[in-house]
């Protein structure tokens, strides 16, 4: 179905935004679906269908159809509640709405319990194409799921050891193209090859720090629903090649995935728990 406005919503978020075509789809998706429930759910609407009878009402019993009928994740949740952020922000700020009704709702904190999540590996060609994740979210991503871990890849000259990957996905392909579209001015500015820079110049160390990387990942976590501690995201990576190369000799797994002993044990022992 046709929602309010689509054609002008579309037209910003790919002529404005620049974002790609599979994440302007997850918008469609979600805002057809919404407006699909309020058309067969809330008469209100149903009876006048425009948007000024359009209540922060209506959007809380939507989620919580999606909670309670559909189960959704936190991160799906989350991602939701963006897409329709953004579009109402855009008929607010376009004068179309005088209302707001998503203004008082707020995203679905994290358990801090939960903090490996595999599902990120599953979404990833989703993720890196979705512009809403900041770039050095979804390089730390990406190298994370090729299994470098933080220690290596914000080290000076690991530009070096990305160029000798052999990566064959054309979504990763298509990402690390833009990222050097991305990253190419910051290179200028600082006079430097690296992946990771500061935004402001500093000649004496231009690399972004590990907690300059953080800020980065908590701004995006809530937005993806999962954990985004690079240490995390690297036991992602293990577990999943645990579970993948259960044909492995242990010596073997050790060397693919550099680590000792006890640190394998530790692995086999979490992926049993998890299972």
């Amino acid at each position: 179905m046709n929602y309010p406005y689509q054609k002008q919503f579309q037209d910003f978020l790919r002529d404005q935004k620049k974002l790609a075509p599979l994440t302007v789809q997850t918008y469609e998706t979600s805002l057809t679906n919404f407006f699909s429930y309020l058309l067969a759910n809330r008469p209100a609407f149903a009876h006048d269908p425009r948007l000024a009878n359009l209540t922060e009402s209506d959007v809380r019993a939507y989620f919580d159809m999606l909670r309670t009928k559909q189960g959704i994740t936190m991160g799906t949740y989350n991602k939701i509640l963006s897409h329709l952020n953004r579009y109402f922000r855009y008929l607010f700020t376009h004068q179309l709405i005088a209302d707001y009704p998503t203004l008082t709702l707020h995203g679905q904190a994290i358990n801090p319990r939960q903090r490996i999540s595999t599902k990120w590996l599953q979404q990833l060609d989703t993720i890196l194409q979705d512009n809403h994740v900041h770039y050095y979210t979804r390089l730390t991503l990406l190298l994370s799921k090729h299994g470098f871990t933080v220690g290596e890849f914000l080290q000076p000259g690991f530009y070096r050891v990305l160029d000798q990957l052999t990566i064959t996905d054309p979504v990763e392909q298509a990402f690390l193209r833009q990222y050097n579209d991305f990253i190419r001015p910051r290179q200028a500015l600082q006079n430097s090859a690296d992946l990771f820079l500061k935004q402001r110049y500093q000649p004496d160390a231009p690399q972004l720090t590990n907690a300059g990387l953080h800020k980065y990942l908590r701004n995006d976590q809530d937005y993806l629903g999962f954990h985004l501690a690079p240490k995390y995201l690297h036991q992602s990576y293990v577990l999943t090649e645990l579970a993948k190369h259960r044909d492995l000799s242990d010596g073997e797994l050790m060397d693919r995935l550099k680590l000792d002993p006890a640190s394998l044990l530790y692995y086999q022992r979490l992926l049993l728990k998890l299972q």
